[in-house]
């Protein structure tokens, strides 16, 4: 059984994400073109570390690409951390290329962490969950190592930053616009949506 519109199976790292990157991928497609529509598949989770193993990382892409419909295209999704984004991109697709090479798929690594995207798009957030209604984003937020903790500081005192809990939230409501603007690991990932829907 084949699709007509595209098919996109996302592969994430965190517990966070994997609500999160299916309810962003919904409302980006749209956003990016208009009237687009993709069936985003239910994420696979795969912790990190496994993601960077030719095994783990064979063994995700042959569950992920066995489901009905047959994705068109698959995402990996991870945080780099403090290392390089680029590098890390390229060798997940390489370890994917030994074993699925027909399989269309993309690497996005955002810069630092996931959550670097919410700063880029803080405006979004003012007002929402307890964040000040006057939010703005920080300069540069990729280059933050700990966006989670810049948003437990603006929190209301007691609450704390839960991946789980915000992201798939924070998703629906983040300045899209002005991440792409401020992150260029969040343009990344919508110049490679825009290839897929293409």
């Amino acid at each position: 059984m084949t699709s007509t519109y595209p098919v996109i199976a996302p592969v994430v790292e965190g517990h966070g994400e994997e609500k999160a990157l299916r309810g962003l991928l919904q409302r980006l497609v749209p956003h990016l073109r208009e009237g687009a529509y993709a069936h985003i598949q239910p994420a696979y989770r795969l912790p990190r570390d496994q993601m960077l193993k030719p095994e783990p990382l064979a063994k995700a892409l042959t569950i992920v690409t066995a489901r009905q419909p047959p994705p068109t295209a698959v995402l990996v999704l991870l945080d780099a951390d403090d290392d390089c984004a680029v590098d890390l991109a390229t060798q997940v697709h390489s370890l994917a290329q030994n074993s699925h090479a027909n399989t269309p798929l993309t690497a996005v690594v955002a810069v630092r962490e996931f959550e670097a995207w919410f700063l880029a798009g803080a405006r979004g957030l003012a007002g929402h969950m307890g964040l000040p209604h006057d939010l703005t984003p920080p300069p540069n937020p990729e280059s933050i190592r700990g966006a989670k903790e810049w948003l437990t500081a603006r929190m209301p005192t007691g609450s704390t930053y839960q991946p789980p809990a915000h992201q798939p939230s924070f998703v629906q409501h983040f300045d899209l616009d002005a991440a792409r603007h401020a992150a260029p690991s969040f343009d990344k990932l919508c110049r490679e949506v825009v290839r897929f829907l293409d």
